[in-house]
């Protein structure tokens, strides 16, 4: 039997929320733990993937997709590539730039796929938990850095100023920004994509199955310099992006489709903050947050996630994988939905409160 590659085998799988993780009929469990468009995607996307042919090979280019997007955005052509989600861009960009024992960092708590993709290919992945401290590790010479904004799993969006400035010091040292917008549309104050039209070393990863709904689809785009964007497509399977993908790109990237995104982020967004309201007047700390998604201390993430789920049929995101175990993510769902989790939180935190008491 020949002997995979050793550090390849040494990589583990990364933890992702979404009710498929409860290996059992889970149709009846109220997903908390995915940060999707609960509202779902817009009648014109539904219908564009319900047209699609699906006995024929999609364009391998992708083409009309990306020339969509391109006058969407006001970007040439030639600097859109469109993937099956972010995640296998994530990964292509590492196989074009990673050798074995180069410097990949990323700013932590954050998706775990940035450091398994770095990881499969050799690279030596550091950690940053502040901007500043992310810019300061970046004199050290980095291949790629990888920054969210907003951040998940805490929600936090950064200031152009400071997107500016980590990719004026990547691009000091060469190093290729690798800039995770997924999140962008749930924000009172979106950056658009790209952030940082034109910057030479940065890659702008934007999902479209988040605020848009397509999670099934599997479909992100990326905004880079034709350089960038030639090196991605050099290394991808071919028809990575499928048929029903690049009909829900031409269809998501409608007036009409962005219309029913913003109205109903906004609606998540706000419903988040009166969920965060409702938590804190029941003791709960919790992080601020610029999404409709945000972290819940808990003691124990675990216990919260499985107490949940036994005792109410919902699902939370449990931040053990984020290096947070004592913290849960939440995202903002309908107000029915919401009110089921507030009260079922409540009646948590009374058993965490029954526990201490009979422990003293």
């Amino acid at each position: 039997m020949p002997r995979a590659r050793s550090h390849v085998l040494q990589v583990a799988a990364t933890v992702h929320g979404g009710r498929a993780a409860l290996h059992h009929d889970a149709r009846h469990v109220i997903d908390f733990s995915v940060c999707l468009n609960a509202h779902g995607p817009a009648p014109v996307v539904r219908a564009a993937i319900r047209d699609c042919a699906v006995d024929e090979y999609p364009d391998p280019t992708s083409h009309d997709a990306r020339a969509i997007a391109a006058a969407r955005w006001h970007r040439p052509i030639d600097e859109l590539i469109l993937g099956a989600g972010s995640a296998e861009l994530i990964q292509a960009v590492c196989f074009a730039y990673v050798e074995p024992g180069d410097g990949v960092l990323v700013m932590a708590p954050c998706f775990g796929e940035y450091a398994r993709a770095a990881q499969l290919c050799g690279a030596q992945v550091q950690t940053a938990l502040t901007t500043d401290d992310l810019v300061r590790r970046i004199a050290d010479r980095p291949k790629l850095v990888f920054l969210a904004s907003p951040s998940s799993p805490i929600g936090q969006q950064e200031s152009l100023h400071t997107l500016q400035l980590i990719a004026d010091a990547c691009r000091a040292v060469d190093a290729l920004l690798v800039l995770d917008q997924a999140y962008d549309g749930f924000t009172a104050a979106p950056h658009g994509t790209p952030a940082l039209p034109g910057h030479s070393h940065v890659l702008h990863l934007r999902s479209l199955t988040k605020d848009h709904a397509l999670a099934n689809v599997r479909v992100a785009l990326g905004v880079a310099s034709p350089e960038v964007v030639r090196a991605l497509e050099a290394v991808r399977i071919p028809w990575a992006a499928s048929g029903a993908a690049q009909a829900a790109v031409i269809a998501a990237l409608s007036d009409e489709a962005e219309a029913h995104a913003r109205v109903t982020t906004e609606l998540l967004r706000h419903e988040a903050v009166r969920m965060r309201t409702a938590l804190q007047g029941i003791g709960f700390s919790v992080l601020a947050s610029d999404t409709h998604y945000f972290l819940v201390e808990c003691q124990n993430a675990a216990h919260a996630r499985t107490w949940l789920i036994d005792h109410a049929a919902l699902l939370v995101r449990d931040g053990t994988s984020f290096g947070l175990p004592t913290h849960v993510r939440v995202a903002a769902r309908h107000t029915e939905d919401n009110d089921r989790l507030i009260e079922a939180l409540a009646r948590f935190r009374s058993t965490l409160s029954r526990s201490t008491h009979d422990a003293s």
